[in-house]
């Protein structure tokens, strides 16, 4: 039972009681109410031009009879989350587009790529992966995607993820990109 007070004074203590026992939910509106997350911003991804295109050859003559398989990058699609400890959660999948050639024997084609990411111009990571491609109900190509790839990239008050690109390409031996710097057909632009 609360000791007998004047009646101002009564007033003023309910009202500070009422006022204390509302902070909490008044903070916990407040943050809520006034705060607006947004997703973090996705790093830029850049295609290498000369890692774009991949072709697999039997032997070393590089005709159309002897092509095992062909592949190119159709579209990189994915997302970004706010992570745990201080990351960004990028999620990505690689759009791929295969053909078998004639020189196939085999009804799946392995394509190896890789995702790279990039900071201040510096490679800071390189994973290679492997797309496993069926033809075995006979067709000569196919339009897939790879598996989600998640990538965890630091983040700081003073490195945001913009800051990072990714470079995504298909792994190539020393053949196949010279191959591809041979007949890589760079853009021309004339005045109008």
């Amino acid at each position: 039972m609360l000791p007998a007070l004047p009646l101002p004074r009564l007033r003023r203590t309910a009202l500070t009681i009422c006022a204390m026992a509302s902070l909490p939910l008044l903070a916990g509106c407040s943050s809520e109410s006034d705060s607006i997350d947004f997703a973090p911003a996705c790093p830029v991804v850049e295609i290498p031009g000369e890692a774009a295109d991949y072709y697999q050859y039997s032997g070393s003559d590089h005709d159309v009879t002897h092509l095992v398989a062909r592949a190119s990058l159709t579209r990189v699609v994915g997302s970004c989350e706010q992570g745990e400890h201080r990351t960004v959660m990028t999620n990505m999948k690689i759009g791929l587009h295969v053909e078998r050639g004639p020189a196939s024997k085999v009804e799946v084609i392995n394509i190896p790529y890789f995702v790279a990411v990039v900071f201040n111009g510096e490679i800071k990571s390189k994973k290679e992966f492997v797309a496993h491609v069926s033809f075995e109900d006979g067709r000569m190509q196919d339009l897939t995607h790879t598996s989600n790839i998640p990538i965890t990239l630091p983040v700081s008050r003073h490195i945001h993820s913009d800051q990072y690109h990714l470079e995504v390409g298909f792994q190539l031996t020393k053949a196949q990109l010279d191959f591809n710097r041979a007949h890589l057909v760079m853009p021309t632009f004339h005045k109008m």
